[in-house]
């Protein structure tokens, strides 16, 4: 997948100018009256948008989704489904966020939500009753089929549902998490859950040759000779099965720890390591699903500090779907991978 070449700064900024002089009837050759008019209610828009948190937060999310799709790599297209001017007789239709055509050819339209269940974890996702039925109406028109893409901030969990799952409730539609997985759609996306042996790790190793002993105040500096990944005390060589471990410990789930190894009064090796909170004694654990694994990543990095810092990233098409080979045999580490399939159907 490739992202096709366009000027968004050029032509939709363009395009939002002439909108303006539409509305303001004014010669868009008339500086006072329409180049400063249009910064100034842009900069007063764009300082708006700016302090409100909610928007924000959801315009962040609509581009993680986007950004997952295509790191992901296993749709044929995916297009924004809310740009440009729509004419329709009926003025309640609703618009989707996205297109999308899968690889088989079949096309959905994905309506993107972030929902923050605040002090509740296990708080019900809400949508108004008339706003879902515009959506349903705009994608019975266009005959396609209807999904939303709701992020669980709490859980960092994606799942994706047909409205049909939605319960009635007044005069809103409601879905609880746990009937959201089991309606989960996401692996027609290419999303599948990813479990290994533990504890995965990496060691960096002192160099023996330079000063690396524990002084009075109980620290010390040491120079890095050498670093090794581990998984379940198995040295990783493989340079495939290196990036994914380190994929996985800096992303997934696991609990991180650290231990510092001392001969006497100096610094051997420090070991940082990752476990699962849990261990259900079957040989591996799961680390998350290739949509937590990088949901992790893209709020690692647009926020500082927990503060929002940016909305859009650019990531490498089909950079996660092809993180793990369709074919990779592991060696030192095993690998188990879980497609879920939804228990109800489309």
């Amino acid at each position: 997948m490739e992202r096709l070449p366009r000027d968004p700064i050029r032509f939709d900024l363009v395009n939002a100018f002439a909108e303006f002089g539409c509305e303001e009837k004014v010669s868009l050759r008339d500086p006072a009256t329409a180049t400063d008019g249009f910064v100034e209610r842009t900069r007063e828009s764009v300082r708006r948008s700016l302090s409100n948190e909610a928007l924000l937060h959801g315009l962040r999310t609509q581009s993680m989704f986007e950004a997952l799709l295509v790191s992901l790599g296993a749709v044929e297209l995916l297009k924004q489904e809310d740009a440009g001017e729509i004419y329709a007789f009926d003025e309640t239709l609703e618009v989707p966020d996205f297109r999308l055509v899968l690889r088989d050819g079949s096309q959905l339209l994905v309506e993107v939500k972030n929902f923050y269940q605040t002090n509740n974890a296990r708080k019900s996702f809400e949508v108004d009753e008339e706003y879902l039925e515009g959506l349903i109406r705009y994608s019975t028109t266009m005959r396609c089929d209807l999904f939303f893409a709701i992020y669980w901030v709490k859980w960092n969990v994606w799942t994706l549902v047909p409205p049909d799952v939605f319960q009635f409730q007044g005069n809103k539609r409601s879905l609880d998490l746990l009937d959201a997985m089991k309606a989960n759609h996401m692996a027609s996306l290419g999303d599948y859950a990813i479990g290994t042996r533990f504890p995965l790790s990496f060691v960096m190793y002192a160099d023996t040759t330079k000063p690396r002993s524990i002084g009075p105040d109980q620290t010390g500096t040491f120079t890095v000779a050498n670093v090794e990944v581990y998984c379940a005390g198995h040295r990783i060589t493989d340079l495939v099965e290196m990036g994914i471990a380190t994929y996985l410990m800096f992303y997934g789930k696991w609990e991180y720890e650290a231990e510092l190894e001392l001969a006497g009064n100096e610094i051997e090796a420090v070991e940082h390591r990752w476990v699962p909170d849990e261990d259900h004694q079957q040989g591996f654990e799961i680390v998350g699903s290739l949509s937590e694994l990088f949901s992790t990543f893209y709020r690692f990095r647009t926020q500082e500090e927990g503060e929002l810092t940016r909305l859009r990233l650019d990531v490498t098409p089909g950079f996660l779907g092809q993180l793990i080979p369709e074919d990779h045999k592991g060696h030192n580490l095993p690998l188990w991978r879980f497609r879920l399939q939804p228990s109800s159907p489309c």
